[in-house]
């Protein structure tokens, strides 16, 4: 097995630390799974599946929905009802 060493700026490294942290895994195992994932197609799909998503959210482009005023609340509408009671057919 071969080893790799990384440079990371104080701040990646601490911003790196505290996202496995939350994910309750190592720092390693979270780069290697990162890895695994871009050489494996199958394994990159959901990784990829998010990119996008997550890139839009940190790019900003929907900041302006924050001022957008809410069209709904919870007075709109008509409560469905208890479908426990409903037979069906």
């Amino acid at each position: 097995m071969r080893q790799l060493n990384i440079k990371l700026t104080e701040r990646q490294h601490e911003r790196l630390r505290r996202y496995a942290s939350r994910r309750r895994t190592p720092v390693a195992w979270l780069i290697k799974d990162y890895v695994d994932s871009l050489i494996d197609e199958d394994a990159a799909a959901p990784v990829r599946a998010h990119e996008p998503t997550q890139l839009a959210a940190r790019g900003g482009a929907f900041d302006w929905l924050a001022d957008e005023p809410d069209l709904y609340d919870e007075t709109d509408g008509h409560a469905i009802g208890d479908r426990s009671s409903r037979v069906y057919r």
